[in-house]
């Protein structure tokens, strides 16, 4: 039988990715009663995801209105992206010294996808792929805060995804985890400037198109 917790979770889980994948769109209103008669839970789970994404930031509430999906300004993904470059480069040069081969064996079983196979998957299933890779890559550390932090920045970056992410996929300039391999690749050979490098233009990818995007009012 299913908590009431779990239940929350459930709904939660499940609106995020709506909102993620663009089915339920910026400044949209959601409905109390609709989402209870959609999940066929009781109020409290529901009202509790709400809050819940209200606290993250992905809804607004409107007394006697309903949740309003928060537009993500195009000021903030860059702040966003800022801080993820500082916060995931400076965890990997505290981890460097301690990087092992045997460190590095968590990403013998990962998936790393070059572009021709990004042309095979949609980019929801991309987007699930890259939080992975940057979780598994911080969690070198061991610094249990710090990967914390990386969660909540990461599903920050999850409010913007389909409003600009997907524009910069399609003009390829997202990178399509194609920097992901080689990251490992400096890793393995001691070579922390490469690896930095490296990261660094991974996180910062969508930022061009998005510096564009504000230039021109292309979106």
């Amino acid at each position: 039988m299913e908590t009431k917790g779990s239940l929350k979770e459930m709904v939660y889980d499940q609106l995020v990715k709506d909102i993620t994948a663009g089915i339920i769109k910026p400044n949209e209103i959601l409905v109390e009663g609709a989402l209870i008669k959609r999940f066929q839970v009781s109020k409290a789970p529901v009202r509790e995801a709400l809050i819940e994404l209200c606290k993250d930031n992905f809804l607004r509430s409107l007394p006697r209105v309903g949740y309003q999906v928060v537009v993500c300004s195009l000021k903030e993904i860059i702040d966003i992206l800022d801080f993820r470059v500082d916060l995931e480069i400076s965890n990997l040069k505290r981890a460097f010294p301690r990087i092992t081969e045997a460190a590095l064996e968590i990403f013998n079983d990962y998936e790393i996808w070059d572009t021709q196979d990004m042309k095979e998957h949609n980019i929801a299933e991309h987007w699930i792929h890259n939080q992975r890779f940057h979780l598994l890559l911080c969690s070198l550390s061991q610094n249990s805060y710090t990967y914390r932090s990386l969660e909540q920045l990461l599903k920050q970056n999850a409010r913007f995804f389909s409003q600009y992410y997907s524009y910069a996929w399609f003009h390829e300039t997202e990178s399509k985890g194609r920097f992901h391999a080689s990251i490992i690749d400096a890793l393995r050979e001691k070579d922390l400037d490469r690896a930095t490098n490296l990261l660094t233009s991974d996180i910062n990818a969508v930022k061009v198109q998005i510096q564009k995007v504000i230039q021109t009012g292309m979106i």
